[in-house]
């Protein structure tokens, strides 16, 4: 039976991973994952070469875990691309131009990139590969922010906002 663990700041490690048109990507702590998150590929980003791949997963992942990394120090990320690991190390004017937009991505969070055999991260790699089709970044959160709306723009918070009958339903466990 495994415990929740609470999220704690100064433990957290990134482990990403992409294939040929999926991202995948989980927040890990004492080797327990915190948080997923995969997606396809746009129809554009899978003519990308594997190391621009490996670079957008990152970004990727940074974006999605926000709220678990922005102003932490020396957050760890791990990546089966070793090149990525010395690339990161160079100053963003010295890196290949077609990486240095992806790398402006991460300009705000403070990566250590480190090197891991795939066969090590077994949940980023399961993510890469079980990723929803048609599921690139535009589309959730068009997805999201409609979900979203609907969800607000529906609930029946305000007085008035429905008739008494309304509020006069029996409830489905009293028939």
């Amino acid at each position: 039976m495994h415990q929740c663990c609470f999220f704690y700041p100064t433990k957290p490690v990134i482990q990403l991973d992409s294939l040929c048109s999926g991202l995948g990507a989980s927040l890990i702590q004492d080797s327990r994952p915190i948080a997923y998150a995969s997606r396809s590929m746009s129809a554009a980003e899978v003519n990308y070469a594997q190391i621009e791949k490996e670079m957008l997963s990152i970004v990727f992942a940074v974006e999605k875990f926000h709220q678990y990394v922005f102003g932490k120090e020396a957050i760890n990320v791990e990546s089966d691309h070793e090149p990525i690991e010395s690339i990161m190390k160079k100053p963003l004017n010295k890196a290949p131009p077609n990486l240095q937009h992806l790398m402006l991505g991460m300009q705000p969070y403070d990566l250590r990139i480190n090197y891991v055999p795939g066969k090590f991260m077994y949940v980023a790699d399961t993510l890469s590969r079980a990723y929803l089709p048609g599921t690139s970044d535009s589309d959730v959160g068009d997805e999201l922010c409609f979900v979203i709306h609907s969800a607000t723009s529906s609930r029946p918070c305000e007085l008035g906002q429905h008739s008494s009958s309304y509020w006069e339903r029996p409830c489905p466990a009293e028939g």
